[in-house]
């Protein structure tokens, strides 16, 4: 007869796709943690046979670390999936590709041991560089990387974040029907509810940004359009939206009459130029590099129009299809309400930095 399942106090859950050394990141890095978890599990979300056959080999050896062929499912899906089957009190989650800090995990665990009433505990991240491109991709979108995190405005990720596992299930999980801003929603439920939360700053999991503009278009593109679809920091996007339409009608009047391209300049200089000249600044001096300057100038353009295109389309599949989108959200928070992320791509595109 099977003995009966023990319950733990820690379960690691974090989702994977196609990504054998991210997971080999993560797992190294919880090998070296100073308080080891008591489970640790890899949610598979549809990977090649050739890597699922390497994650197998990976799990191996290790009765801790459990790997779970979800199927072909989106982050959300994977993670409610790994919380389910987790047997821990409390879940701690995080991002495949992640190099976590050795006291990672005790920082996470250390308001829940001094105050049972904490349900929620939100980790830190910071760069985790390879080139001079991606520190200043990091220092300019990452939150708390060139100034402290405002405790009252930031919205952890799920790349560093703990919870209890009956938390979960009384939000009712990640919201499955979104493809990106589903940890931003997750914090913005728990807020609703009043759940006991607490920030641990110690809590670091290192992230390697993007690595090229390509990448930074892409990942803020999606950011913008999870935004359009629960309609995140409306105020911000209207902002930059403003701006967008200006230039495109100044762009648009040179047509008629080539003076109009003294305001063509004028407006790229104001609103592209000298409202991130600040920011690209400090990052230039904390880099130490001079061109670290044009490069944030770049990405930093390159995020309020990738966010701005986004937010446009993800409001647009939110009108054609409001039972998808406007009703789940209303069903998930328990009514409509525009949300402000506070930290997210709008205010990087008003000259400011993470």
């Amino acid at each position: 007869m099977d003995s009966p399942v023990r319950d733990i106090e820690v379960s690691v859950v974090m989702t994977a796709l196609n990504d054998v050394a991210g997971c080999a990141v993560v797992l190294n890095s919880l090998a070296d943690q100073s308080r080891r978890p008591d489970e640790i599990l890899i949610v598979d979300g549809g990977s090649c046979a050739s890597t699922l056959s390497q994650l197998r080999a990976m799990c191996e050896g290790d009765e801790r670390v459990r790997l779970i062929e979800a199927g072909p499912c989106n982050i959300a899906r994977g993670r409610n999936i790994g919380i389910k089957a987790a047997r821990g009190r409390i879940i701690a989650t995080t991002d495949c590709g992640c190099r976590l800090d050795a006291g990672w995990l005790a920082a996470l665990m250390r308001p829940f041991d001094e105050d049972t009433k904490v349900a929620f505990v939100g980790g830190v991240y910071k760069v985790d560089a390879r080139s001079l491109f991606e520190e200043v991709v990091g220092l300019a979108t990452m939150p708390g990387q060139m100034s402290p995190v405002d405790e009252k405005r930031f919205k952890p990720s799920a790349r560093s974040m703990a919870f209890t596992k009956a938390l979960a299930t009384q939000v009712g999980g990640f919201p499955e029907w979104l493809y990106t801003a589903e940890d931003t929603l997750f914090d913005v439920k728990l807020a609703e509810m009043g759940a006991t939360s607490r920030l641990a700053k110690d809590a670091v999991a290192f992230w390697r940004p993007r690595s090229s503009l390509k990448a930074v278009a892409k990942q803020f593109y999606l950011y913008g359009r999870g935004g359009g679809h629960v309609q995140l920091d409306p105020s911000g996007t209207r902002y930059n939206l403003r701006n967008l339409t200006l230039l495109l009608l100044a762009i648009s009047a040179t047509l008629l009459s080539p003076i109009a391209w003294f305001a063509v300049l004028g407006l790229i200089g104001y609103f592209y130029i000298y409202a991130f000249s600040s920011a690209a600044r400090r990052v230039a001096r904390r880099t130490r590099r001079l061109t670290a300057y044009p490069i944030c100038i770049a990405i930093l353009v390159t995020v309020l129009l990738a966010d701005a295109v986004g937010y446009c389309v993800g409001s647009w599949q939110r009108h054609r299809h409001p039972e998808v989108y406007r009703d789940q959200l209303e069903r998930y928070l328990g009514r409509g309400v525009a949300i402000s992320t506070g930290s997210g791509s709008a205010m990087l595109a008003k000259g400011s930095t993470a």
